[in-house]
């Protein structure tokens, strides 16, 4: 590359050349680059961290990064969706087909919480807070890894039980959405902010999720009045 007036100029270090030849080799180099990397972004964050750093620990020079992740950036990007899969992997794979409806929500939400409340998951949790304001694409690397794939999970049982007759027609992503985030909201940032619920609270809190999504999308009509109730005014029985 050359400027208008003739003179040599050099790529930035962070564009890479070429296109990388993947090899085994390379690709172990890779995911070494990614290991150590996200160890040193979970401990520290990610200006705590810097690519001299992470090629002293590794091994090998600044290029395998910049050929395989193009810059700083873009191996924390990458860092932040391979957590999302690591962290989901066994709530990816749960199997709840055979299950009824409430005890495949109470399965699910169990299996869900067991994953966000752990330390691991809390340090990257307070990892994303930090960034993501200044780095927009990180955002959504983690929205579409994480909680997205998580409630996608759910939306599949939902459906199904929706498809059996169980469940009343909604758009199951959304009655997802509604579900997951009442299970996890408030026990999460309780979490982050060093106030970890017990197992107690956590099963408490998982009931009062699965009875109010019940009550709120049961094929039967409103369950949850007692006809010996007088009807209040927004009440259809009026």
């Amino acid at each position: 590359m050359s400027s208008s007036g003739g003179m040599s100029v050099t790529p930035l270090p962070d564009a890479p050349q070429r296109a990388i030849r993947h090899t085994r080799r390379g690709d172990e180099k890779s995911e070494q680059i990614r290991a150590t990397a996200t160890e040193l972004f979970l401990r520290r964050g990610y200006d705590g961290v810097s690519v001299d750093e992470i090629v002293r620990t590794v091994g090998g020079s600044k290029t395998n990064v910049y050929n395989h992740f193009r810059n700083k950036e873009g191996l924390f990007i990458a860092i932040v969706k391979a957590l999302c899969e690591d962290l989901l992997v066994s709530f990816v794979t749960i199997d709840v087909s055979n299950l009824s409806v409430e005890e495949g929500l109470r399965s699910l939400a169990l299996a869900l919480l067991d994953i966000l409340l752990q330390d691991r998951h809390l340090a990257f949790q307070r990892l994303i807070v930090a960034e993501s304001a200044r780095f927009p694409a990180l955002g959504r690397a983690w929205f579409e890894s994480g909680p997205e794939t998580s409630r996608s999970i759910i939306a599949q049982f939902v459906e199904k039980q929706q498809r059996a007759g169980r469940l009343r027609r909604s758009d199951p992503h959304q009655s997802a959405t509604l579900f997951h985030d009442m299970i996890t909201f408030d026990l999460l940032h309780r979490a982050m902010m060093g106030d970890k619920p017990t197992d107690d609270e956590i099963r408490h809190r998982i009931g009062m999720a699965i009875d109010t999504f019940l009550h709120g999308f049961a094929r039967t009509e409103a369950p949850f009045l007692d006809p010996q109730t007088p009807p209040g005014p927004w009440d259809s029985r009026r």
